[in-house]
Order: structure tokens, then sequence, then C-alpha cells
């Protein structure tokens, strides 16, 4: 379903004076980005969009331990979705694509499959978007989007195909998918500068997603190795340390487990000294490798875009709901002409969910002025001894078996990364392992206050293998020495 977004009056962005003023004021005279993604146009989806029902005649191939079925229609693979309600519809699936292409057999179905799929991006690469059909989250909304995680297993894909049998048709249609991979945040690609992007999230702060992110630098680390790659070995090189200097933010240090990602979804009430007040958020980086983000709140009375994205989700007279985002990564601010207080909740941990429950106590926070009417709230529990406001939720126990599969992952990629690094820097290798296993040892602490499992380190480095081109560890013992 496509979102209609209503914005709020006057060039699609409120008070754009008010909005300069704010900038300038939280951000410290320094640039605040407003994303503005490119998009596919509908005859670039023609095919990535088709729906295929069932009756075709399917085939299968290994899927991450999985036997993945997809059935080919003009030359392209579509694919089940388990969170698609129609069992009988079969939808493009750029990580399967991926998959398929590493399975392959026939450069020329490649080929072929290739020009349908791949979207011409502005820096001269092609991306491989997902199509609107998804029952995601952080899917849900106006913009189409395209993930670092798949972006990199057709990148892996290719270099499979390439190690194999080396041709300047797939020599070109690496450099392509690679240069997707490099496409900056800020105009639609997944590349944060620091980090690769899962999720692209253009109406809040950019979100990095860890095993996303660790998933397509343990592909760029292979391409990086086998092309002998100086230039993506510095860009990894550059990635981890970012994690290295910022690895608290994806550890929850109170409960002894790794975050899924920095940010974390809230909403807010927000009360006003006047009707129907006009709202900002400014997501204020921390590290200086970062950006600042603004964002402008749109309506979105029926609730048809993402939980992860700022919007108005109520408003009468002087009082607004707002769903917004926090970040370990960023200080959050809303901002507005006028006094107003917020109310958040705080807390809402549950080893189940993705995101806070939504059932902790109620905190106010007063705005303060910063220059002539102009108020803010900085979005911040720090006040409240006893309270905690979650911004990063901890990996959960939701998988169908029962088991926390992200944060075993977390580790043995970070571990998987160091010991085969393809830039020279011993330190930062070290560096990884030791937070990795730090985070390792900590799981007796984690599994002593709870009834539950974390993946085994072996099942995990299974998995990874499964995907990449080169293996060179087979036995966690091994790699965890």
């Amino acid at each position: 379903m496509t979102a209609t977004l209503l914005f709020l009056p006057s060039l699609g962005f409120g008070d754009p004076n008010m909005h300069k003023m704010a900038c300038e004021l939280l951000g410290g005279g320094g640039s605040c980005y407003t994303p503005r993604p490119f998009q596919p146009s509908e005859q670039a989806m023609a095919y990535a969009d088709k729906v295929v029902e069932i009756g075709v005649k399917s085939t299968d191939f290994e899927m991450y331990g999985n036997k993945q079925s997809v059935v080919l229609h003009h030359g392209v693979p579509y694919a089940k979705y388990w969170q698609n309600d129609n069992p009988n519809e079969y939808v493009f699936h750029p990580m399967v694509f991926g998959r398929w292409i590493y399975n392959q057999n026939v450069p020329e179905a490649i080929s072929n499959a290739l020009s349908k799929v791949s979207v011409d991006l502005p820096n001269g690469g092609v991306a491989f978007y997902y199509p609107n059909r998804y029952a995601l989250n952080r899917m849900s909304g106006p913009h189409l989007m395209y993930s670092a995680i798949s972006q990199s297993e057709i990148l892996a894909g290719l270099l499979n195909q390439f190690k194999k049998t080396p041709t300047k048709q797939l020599d070109e249609a690496l450099l392509k998918v690679l240069k997707g991979l490099m496409l900056p945040h800020d105009i639609g690609g997944v590349n944060l500068g620091v980090a690769q992007l899962e999720l692209p999230l253009f109406q809040s702060n950019p979100e990095i997603i860890l095993n996303g992110w660790l998933h397509s630098l343990l592909h760029l680390n292979d391409y990086a190795l086998v092309r002998a790659d100086q230039d993506v070995a510095e860009y990894i090189h550059d990635n981890l340390v970012f994690f290295a200097d910022n690895s608290d933010v994806w550890y929850d240090n109170k409960r002894k487990i790794s975050r899924y990602s920095d940010t974390s979804p809230h909403r807010v009430v927000l009360d006003h000294v006047s009707d129907n007040a006009e709202y900002g958020v400014f997501y204020k980086a921390k590290d200086s490798r970062l950006s600042n983000y603004q964002v402008f709140p749109v309506r979105d009375y029926e609730r048809v875009l993402s939980g992860f994205d700022v919007r108005i989700l109520r408003q009468a007279g002087r009082r607004s709901t707002m769903g917004l985002t926090c970040s370990g990564l960023f200080d959050v601010y809303v901002y507005s002409r006028g006094e107003f207080t917020l109310k958040i909740r705080d807390d809402g941990y549950d080893p189940y969910r993705a995101t806070p429950d939504g059932t902790g106590e109620w905190r106010e926070l007063k705005s303060h002025a910063l220059d002539g009417d102009l108020s803010a709230v900085k979005v911040s529990l720090s006040d409240y001894d006893d309270s905690e406001l979650i911004c990063g939720y901890p990996t959960n126990f939701a998988k169908q078996d029962g088991k926390n599969h992200y944060h075993t992952q977390h580790i043995m990629a970070l571990i998987y990364l160091a010991r085969t690094s393809s830039y020279d820097d011993p330190e930062l290798d070290r560096r990884l392992i030791r937070i990795a296993k730090s985070w390792l040892h900590n799981n007796d602490i984690f599994l002593r206050k709870n009834d539950l499992v974390f993946a085994s380190p072996q099942d995990l480095l299974n998995a990874l293998n499964r995907g990449k081109v080169l293996k060179q560890f087979q036995n966690a013992e091994d790699i965890l020495h």
C-alpha cells in the first residue's frame, strides 16, 4: 500500500524560518540534513513489482540452511515471503535474488535477470529495490528502498560467479552493484559514510541495524580480498573504527545483551500553549563523523507510515500525539514556537519484542527557550533517577526456535571480520575481538537472570559461511581461540 502524506502547511514542512532558526541554534551553526531520496520510476520497477501466482513450476536451492523455492517469470526469480498474507503469491525479494545468483549455473540467466530488476542510480551504480509489498514496519510508507544486506548478498552472488569464471560482463556488474552500496544515504542510498544501512530510513534519524551492517561488511571484505581492492578495504576499516569507537551504542550493559540497532520508536504527547502548533525534530550527532538531521513531522492520522517515521498521529487543539525515534548516536530535540510540554513513557523492555512495549510510566519534560519565541525539549530522561529511555532495543528471542540469533551473529561476525581483515590494522582487529569476546563472556550473566537461550557460535558460523565467497573458518573453536 502506498501512503498518502498530508504535509504540514506551507512548502510541505511548516514554517521554514522556524526550522532554519532551530537548525542554527540547536546545531551550533552546523549544517542540518533532511534526506531527499532518489526514487525509481514505475518503469524501472516493472519486474520487481510483479506478483506471480503459485502454479508455475518452482526451483529449489539452499538459503541459509533452509530450502528456498522460487518461480521464474520472464527469467526473474520470485519468492514466497513468510509475513505476507497470501501463501499463493510469489514476489521479488532482493536477498533471495542474491542467493539465486550465487547458486546459478547459467551466466545468461544472470544477465537476463539483472537487466530486468536493477535500477540505475545517480552515481552510476545499480540497486535492487524492494517492492511495496512487504508487511514490515520499517518498509511502510511512501518511499521505496533498497537494503545493504540484500545488495551485499547480490554482490556476493556475482563475486562467487566471478571467482569461478572471470568475465568482463561480471566485472562490470560487480562494479555497478558495489557503487550501489556506496550511494550516500542523503540521496537515498545505504552508505552513511561510516556505516552500511540495512534499511535507510528517511523520515527520522538514519538507523544503523547492526546485523545488516556487519553482514554487508563481511561480503565487502570478501570482495576486497578477491579483487585486491584497497579502496574498499579502507572503507571497511573506517566503518569498523566507527563501530569500535561507539560499540556501547549497540550493547545494553544493564541487561548484558547486544542491541539490534541504535534506534527505538516512541510515541510522545505534546501539550502547547496555543492551538494546532507546528513542530520539528532535530537529531544532533554525538559523533562528529555523523551529520545533524532535521525532520519535519507529517500528518499520519490513518497510521499508514512506519513506526520509525516522525509523524503526527493525532492533533486536537493544544494537544498532539507524535511518533518519533530516539538513538544512542544522536541527541533528539523537539522544537516549536511557544512553550510546550512533552510526555513519554519510560522502560518497556520485553525479551520477545523488538520495540518498547509502551507500558512504562509517563514522564513529563518541559520546553526551554532557545531564542525569541522558539522553544525546545531534549528527549531524555536523565533528570529522572529511576527511569530508562530505551534508545536501541536489545536483540530478542522471538524466532520460531525460541533462540536469540542476532546477538550471536553480532559476536561471530565481528570476530570473523577481525580475523580475516582486508585492511592492515592489527590494533583495530584486537579491539574488535576484545569487544566481541566481552559480549560473549557476559552471556552467562544474562542467562542467569533469564530462562532464555542464545543460538550457538557454531550454528551462526555455519550460517555466515553459507553466504560467504571466502570460507576461512569452519570451526567456532578456531575463530574464538
